[in-house]
């Protein structure tokens, strides 16, 4: 057993692994994650036996061919995410009809702010629109997802 703690075996693969989990996040292709997956099958196969360092190789290779085989496919899908392919007001999380409130004058001429799910957005509208009136949410402005055509909310009389 080797004396100083620092240089064990286990160690080193163990962050090694961290390593290889960290570049994954700045590199891409969605592989290095596997490689750490490997690396911290070593460190945790070498807490059990003593290996040789032909055996802690072997293990490293066969753990990473069958993470990425067996985990690469789910990972991804849940790393990246999913699109929606459609336009407009059928994209899935599209806020038609919200009632919001204006934080800054709207007008015909020139974009104005509104304030939906605690951010700020660009808004445009027909109509002028002063601060602190409520507004209806109707479309993407200027067939833009950042912008946000509104009008005023008719209140009863």
């Amino acid at each position: 057993m080797n004396p100083d703690p620092f240089l064990s075996p286990w160690l080193i693969w163990f962050l090694l692994g961290i390593i290889l989990a960290v570049l994954e996040l700045m590199v891409p292709g969605f592989v290095l994650l596997f490689f750490g997956i490997g690396c911290w099958a070593v460190a945790g196969a070498l807490q059990i036996w003593d290996l040789s360092v032909t055996q802690q190789v072997a293990v490293f290779l066969v753990t990473t061919i069958a993470s990425i085989i067996v985990l690469r496919r789910r990972f991804v899908g849940v790393f990246r995410g999913s699109a929606s392919k459609e336009d407009g007001e059928g994209f899935d999380d599209f806020p038609a009809g919200a009632h919001v409130t204006v934080v800054k004058r709207i007008t015909p001429q020139a974009h104005g702010r509104i304030q939906h799910r605690g951010t700020l957005w660009d808004a445009t509208a027909d109509e002028e629109i002063a601060e602190n009136e409520t507004v209806e949410i109707v479309r993407y402005a200027d067939h833009s997802r950042v912008a946000f055509f509104v009008k005023k909310v008719q209140r009863p009389s």
